[in-house]
């Protein structure tokens, strides 16, 4: 398994990478339509800065690094595996995102090139731990629910962090 572990963080970095270079732009060309026709998404990211966006995004590598560690020092990879599926819903999140907005959004083309490799990884690890389907299935819970729990967090770290940077 040390050889998929540490897969996931890289992956999770080439696609959190294309977030951050190219979501405030993006975000700036289209506030107008995002205030016309999702105005939640829109008032989600009033508040939005490239710098806040990093420390979001860094955050959340923080927490998977100390989930990959975890792993590797206990042999226990159920977390592991539930925050690898929970990653790979969220690429087609953003697949699904795309298409509703009928645009390119900044996280399409890295979703689209690692959809496919998280799956294959999910598949291959299942295979290694080998543990029963009822337990892959609570921990893909458990990791949906912490990826969505630490969302929250992100969201109010990346508020922070722009509005520090603002004063």
């Amino acid at each position: 398994m040390n050889e998929y572990v540490w897969l996931f963080p890289i992956i999770f970095i080439f696609h959190e990478m294309e977030e951050i270079f190219g979501f405030g732009i993006w975000l700036n060309k289209n506030m107008s339509m995002l205030e016309k026709r999702f105005p939640f998404i829109a008032k989600e990211y009033s508040n939005y800065s490239n710098e806040g966006f990093a420390a979001a995004v860094f955050e959340e590598l923080i927490l998977l690094l100390i989930i990959c560690i975890i792993s590797r020092w206990t042999d226990f990879y159920c977390l592991w595996l539930g925050g690898l599926i929970a990653f790979t819903f969220h690429l087609a999140v953003h697949i699904i995102q795309s298409m509703v907005i009928r645009k390119y959004i900044p996280a399409l083309a890295t979703s689209i090139l690692a959809l496919p490799m998280g799956m294959l990884l999910i598949i291959k690890s299942i295979n290694v731990i080998a543990s029963s389907t009822i337990s892959i299935i609570i921990f893909s819970i458990v990791g949906i629910v912490i990826m969505l729990v630490n969302l929250k967090i992100a969201h109010m770290l990346m508020n922070k962090v722009s509005d520090f940077f603002r004063k």
